[in-house]
């Protein structure tokens, strides 16, 4: 098994806490998109935040996703088991939430009608018209999908070498599918990029999902991504959203890497704690936090303004820590653990 505390199974072990550092640092990345949008001391750290660091803690979200999905199907192979827990686990808080939102947004406050309002919460509207409320949820619900196919393909590696093969296999099919839909469908495209071009982040979480399992030692391989990543951020600035998308992602979670093996080496408790409370809630605290800064902004309170920052993180922790509390007892309620 290795060095317990190098071995590659660091990223599972505190995978809790990674998550939680991830949904705050999409709390920040937002706070800084709405400083660019309105034009609000969009400057100095916030610049720079937005144009390097950006969103690519999703990214982070779902190589964890991935990462985790394997040491479930290992717990219990039962594909129907992994559906209903997967699907139900997502849907629950998304219909509670997402379901009166957009028949608010759009029957009441925008006066699209009923139709519109089904094709934002069914994700058709995600093709059509590129609206990205919630795409996340809309990805996520594929990834589930197609995650028990993707188990076999990474359960049949001979070794790790094959493992990487057969990554950069599957990685190089959705950027040819990518590039071509760029080329000849350019409105598609820049509709579903935010998506499409996160396949590779998730796979990569899938097949690392086996190397954190068998406790692997080839830890150090992260730090080797990290200075590449970071070179690459600040040397090469470029306009291809699949090269930035790519290299953002490998970053981030390159960082994920580093901060995990802070964790092994020095005591946190209390710090892991509070962000596994996070990471615990991290799919609530992404609802209710979208949802309520899209209605301040709608409303005419834009979360550049720290004092709307404050009061919409504020709402979203409460609204979030209800939300985690009544999905848990829905859950139980219909025997989904």
């Amino acid at each position: 098994m290795g060095d317990q505390k190098s071995n590659n199974n660091l990223l599972s072990r505190y995978r809790g806490a990674l998550m939680g550092i991830s949904i705050l640092v999409i709390i920040l990345f937002h706070f800084t998109e709405d400083c660019q949008i309105y034009e609000y001391h969009y400057s100095g750290w916030i610049r720079w935040f937005r144009i390097h660091i950006g969103s690519s803690s999703v990214d982070a979200f779902l190589f964890f996703s991935g990462l985790g999905l394997y040491y479930a199907m290992k717990k219990n192979p039962d594909i129907g088991v992994f559906y209903r827990r997967r699907f139900a686990r997502l849907l629950i808080p998304y219909v509670i939430v997402a379901l009166p939102s957009w028949i608010i947004l759009d029957e009441i406050l925008e006066k699209r009608g009923m139709w519109e309002a089904c094709k934002d919460f069914t994700f058709l509207s995600f093709f059509s018209d590129g609206d990205r409320w919630y795409w996340y949820i809309g990805l996520m619900l594929f990834c589930y999908l197609i995650y028990p196919y993707v188990f076999q393909i990474v359960d049949c590696a001979t070794d790790a070498i094959d493992g990487e093969m057969r990554l950069l296999s599957l990685v190089s099919a959705i950027t040819v599918l990518a590039l071509v839909i760029e080329l000849f469908e350019k409105e598609t495209f820049s509709n579903t990029n935010i998506a499409l071009l996160r396949l590779p982040i998730f796979l990569a979480g899938c097949f690392y999902g086996r190397s954190s399992y068998e406790g692997r030692t080839s830890y150090w391989k992260w730090g080797v991504l990290f200075v590449i990543s970071a070179g690459l951020l600040m040397l090469l600035p470029t306009d291809s959203p699949i090269f930035g998308r790519y290299v953002s992602g490998i970053f981030n979670v390159s960082v994920c890497a580093g901060i995990a093996w802070i964790f092994s080496k020095v005591s946190y408790k209390q710090l892991l704690r509070v962000l596994e409370w996070f990471g615990g809630r991290s799919l609530e605290l992404y609802l209710t936090h979208v949802t309520i800064r899209k209605f301040m902004k709608h409303g005419g309170y834009p979360t550049c303004y720290i004092r709307y920052e404050l009061v919409m993180i504020g709402c979203s922790l409460a609204a979030a820590w209800l939300l985690h509390m009544l999905v848990q007892k829905l859950m139980k309620s219909i025997a989904i653990g």
